[in-house]
Formats: structure tokens, sequence, C-alpha cells
């Protein structure tokens, strides 16, 4: 070290100790000596950002309960390492005898220089151990022998892609940043996403590809703070990485935009640490993320994260009562539910609901017929588990966060888990708007019926059809002969149907032809008059609507 340098520490040392380092941290350390106990010392950079504020706090807490005293220091900024020089100059005056360890995180000038040499030295004269934490030193630094507790970059980078459901994705990751690493892990898994190297901000970047994706990764959560809005004024799915604030209450409110946050476990890197200077640890360790979501804001890991930002989670008054009935599903992710992928589910208790579906060709749990089907039903707060059994082999698990509830309806982040014979299948995260459905067609429907007209999709003015509903819930099918007859389609192997509230669904099959099936919604029956409407979509994505007029047949 320069005498230069020397010359300045003192100075800083001096300058910074009158108050009690208010440059050089934003900490209430001792400054009466030492009580009886041992002490620990923490020398950061950059204070003044919520990610070292969260270390602070922790390692201020895990001292206090394993009754250390902990002498806590940050610098202003990310460069300014004569603060830390300063920190280590203002232990010395500390009864250092009882100093146990020091950790630390090197804060660099513009040509590299450190503290990492004044912590060294101070180390060895004590034979204290030095801890590094999130800022890994070089392989020459006189501390490069010391234990590390970090982010491990390659496996946030593969959390992240497990937890995106999406196969075409937007990756933007800061120049010169970890946020690179993340992103090159994300990309390994996921080789159909685009990675974007930005500066600091990135608005012009994603206003660029905005209409070109619908799914946003932001491996360097700064990035993100003002796109945002844009982002969610275009419905755009936003999965991002450590940054916290507003993006929790983005969360707990149940956005349809912003999906998830990896979490960098600030709070268990600093236990982890104190830890370590307590064993005399020689091993350091790779500290793993996790995911926020709406679905885990209950999580032991996320609790710290949520006091640190002050942030309540969302009591749903009178809940269990309020979802007694019949709903559907409206839209996922702010879009309209084909009619085709429409559910009834009917809670009739706090334990138990009935569902009824018509899959014919799922391609994770197969064809299902489901009427009226019982589930089991938990609720926990505002969250409600729904959980199936459609066969001996699969279970379905409908995890629902519910945002908001009303007498006609209700908002909710929804988490499906399917798992065949005990292995996860498929899973996926969505918003959803359900309505409650007030009207019961199944004993209305029952009788003789002539369609028509038909309106929409192929099928326009092919209305020669009668439908005749059964109460045991098989139909049968008649079609006018060229004599104005109407004859029964008598060669198929089976006709059924349910109705639960609107949703009505038909299955049928010919002789030696597969098995073939419908989806409608009931709008109304009335004065014998029934109209059916479908939302279909077309094989380019597109959607239709498609209506059948049907009259009463006495």
């Amino acid at each position: 070290m320069t005498k230069k340098l020397l010359q300045w520490a003192k100075t800083a040392a001096l300058f910074c100790g009158a108050f009690v380092f208010n440059a050089c941290t934003n900490s209430d350390n001792p400054v009466d000596g030492m009580t009886g106990a041992s002490s620990i010392a923490m020398i950061v950079k950059n204070g003044n950002i919520g990610y070292f504020q969260q270390i602070e706090k922790s390692f201020r807490e895990t001292c206090k309960e394993k009754d250390f005293v902990g002498f806590y220091y940050s610098t202003t900024n990310e460069t300014a390492y004569q603060e830390q020089v300063a920190a280590v100059a203002d232990l010395r005056k500390q009864d250092i005898r009882k100093l146990r360890g020091i950790i630390f995180t090197p804060s660099y000038g513009p040509n590299g220089e450190s503290a990492e040499a004044e912590v060294a030295a101070l180390a060895e004269e004590l034979g204290i151990p030095v801890i590094i934490v999130d800022s890994p030193v070089k392989a020459t630094s006189p501390l490069a022998s010391s234990p590390y507790f970090g982010t491990d970059n390659t496996a946030a980078g593969e959390a992240m892609a497990e937890n995106v459901a999406a196969d075409r994705v937007a990756v933007f990751a800061m120049k010169g940043s970890p946020g690179i690493e993340r992103a090159e892990a994300f990309k390994a898994l996921k080789p159909n996403a685009t990675v974007y190297q930005v500066a600091e901000k990135c608005n012009d970047e994603v206003q660029a590809v905005l209409d070109d994706f619908d799914d946003f990764v932001f491996f360097n959560g700064n990035d993100l703070v003002d796109a945002l809005p844009m982002l969610k004024a275009a419905g755009k799915r936003v999965y991002t990485f450590d940054v916290y604030g507003e993006f929790l209450d983005e969360l707990i409110a149940g956005s349809p935009c912003l999906r998830g946050i990896m979490a960098q476990n600030t709070f268990d890197m600093a236990r982890k640490a104190v830890d370590a200077i307590i064993a005399n640890a020689k091993q350091g360790e790779m500290v793993p993320t996790f995911y926020i979501t709406a679905f885990n804001l209950d999580d032991e890991n996320v609790k710290p994260f949520l006091d640190f930002y002050d942030k309540q989670l969302p009591v749903i008054e009178g809940l269990s009562e309020k979802i007694i009935g019949k709903w559907m599903t409206a839209e996922v992710d702010d879009q309209p539910v084909l009619t085709n992928n429409q559910k009834a589910i009917t809670f009739v208790s706090t334990a138990k609901a009935y569902i009824s579906a018509s899959f014919n060709a799922n391609p994770v749990i197969g064809a299902h017929w489901l009427n009226k089907m019982e589930v089991a039903v938990d609720i926990d707060g505002n969250k409600v588990t729904v959980t199936s059994h459609p066969d001996d082999n699969v279970i379905t698990m409908e995890e629902l966060i519910i945002t908001t509830i009303s007498g006609s309806e209700f908002t909710a982040n929804r988490k499906l888990t399917a798992t065949v014979n005990g292995i996860i299948v498929d899973t996926k995260d969505e918003f959803i708007r359900n309505v409650k459905l007030t009207a019961d067609y199944s004993e209305a429907i029952l009788g003789l019926w002539e369609c028509q007209a038909i309106t929409g999709g192929e099928t326009n003015n092919d209305a020669n059809a009668r439908l005749e509903f059964k109460a045991d819930g098989t139909y049968n099918f008649y079609r006018k002969t060229n004599g104005g007859e109407w004859e029964a389609m008598t060669t198929r192997e089976f006709q059924n149907y349910f109705v639960d509230g609107t949703l009505l669904a038909t299955r049928w099959k010919d002789a030696g032809t597969a098995e073939q099936r419908e989806w409608w919604e009931i709008n109304s029956i009335a004065d014998g008059q029934m109209l059916w409407t479908a939302l279909r979509q077309n094989a380019d994505g597109t959607t239709f609507q498609q209506s059948v007029k049907w009259t009463k047949v006495n």
C-alpha cells in the first residue's frame, strides 16, 4: 500500500469516526467499545441498495440471536473501496481481541484497487477467518483461499427455465453482469429463447420486440423497473430476477403480468456466513435461489422479504361462504376460454366440490368424461386447493390463490399440476376469472328438439337435425330423409351427454370409428326455444363464434 493511500486511509478513519461512519456505513455500530460478548464484523459495498440492506438486516438479527456483537460497514457506491479501508481502521479502534471473524464483499476502484490487503492483514494478525459473500475475489487476491458464499448463477438460470412454461421467450441481461451467465444457462435449456444483452435500462430494446414475444425474462431485475408498465399494457407475461418492492405488490395482487421473481437468498446467505465464522469454516457454499410466486408467499424463505418490504398478504373475508356455488372459467390470462376447454365446478362445502368436463384428447392426461365427479377441497386463508382423481393413475391438483371474489365472479392465480403414476407430467401457472352460474339447464333440456339454424364456422345452415335428450344421460340423434321422414341414427355404439349449469357436452361413437365429442354453452331455454353458443378456434389460432337455434317438438 502506498504512503499516499495510507495517509488517505488515516484521514478517512478520523473523518468517518467523528460521526460513526455515516459515509462509510448506514449502521448504528457500538461506539463505546465491546461488552463481554465476542464480535463479528461485516464489510460490504453499496449499502444503499435493497440487496445489501437485506444482508445487513439478516446479519444483525443473526448476531443478536447468537449473542455476538455485530459491526456492520457498507460503502456509499460500487467503487468506494476507500471507505472499506476506513472501515478496517475503525475496527482497529474497537477491542479487536474479541473479534471472531470478518464477512467481506470487496468494492473495487477504477484501477482494481480494493481493501483486500487491509482485511487480510487484520485477519492474519488476529488469526481469524474471512468469509467472502456475494462477489468472489480474484485468484491473485490475498483472500483467494477464503471461503466464498454466493449465488450459483448457472443454477439460477436453469431454475428460471424450469419455471417459465413458454419455449419461445425474450431474455434480457445486462452486459458484463452475472445476468449473462444466468441467461446462458436459461438458453441452454430453452434453445428457442432469444437473449438480448442490454445496458442498465432496456426500455428501447423491449419496445423493439414487444410484438414478437408473449413471455419476457429479465435476469437483472433493475432493467425491468421502467419497462413493466409497457409490458403490462401489452398483456405480456413477465419473469424477473432479484427485484422486489413494487413487484411483490404485483404478485400479492394477483397480477396476470408478473408471474414470478427468482430471488437470491440474501437472508440465508448472511446467516450461513455468520455460522461459518463461528465454526471457523474452511469451505464456502453456493446458496441456492428460490422462486417467489403468488403460490408460495407464505413460504418461510419468502417471509423475510415480505417483512423487509412491509408487505402483507391479502385476507379474503368470508371466502368459505362466498365460494359456495357453481362456477365456470370465463378468461385465462385475459383471454376468453374456448368452449371445448370449459369445465363447471360446484363447491358444495369447504371440503367437497363436483367437476364436470369433457377432454377428448388431452395431451397430458388423455381422454376423460367427468360428469359431476367428486373432488376434494381444502381452503387455507385465500388459497383454495382442489384435488381430483380422474382415474386410478392420474391426479390433478388445482391451487387457486383468490385475489378478489364477489357474488358473481372471482379472480385468482391458478396453478395446475398433473401427475401420472406419481410423476409430475405437466404444470400451468395462469391468471383466471371465473363467473358464477345462476342457471342450470339439466332439467329444461329434456325432450325432443329440432334444429332451426346453425351459424358460424363451416356448418352454416346445416340444420337437418333433431336431438332427444333423455334423463338417463343418453340422447337420440335424428336426420330427415329425402322422403321428409325423421330417422334415428341406429349405427352408433353410444350417445351420451351431460349438462352442468350452462355447460353441455356430448359424445358419440359410430361402429368401427373413433369417438367424437362436442361442447356448447346453453344461453337460454324459454318458451319452447333454445339457443347454444360456442367459442371455437381455427387452425391458424383465430377464433370464431358459433350458435345453434332449436325449437321444442311436442
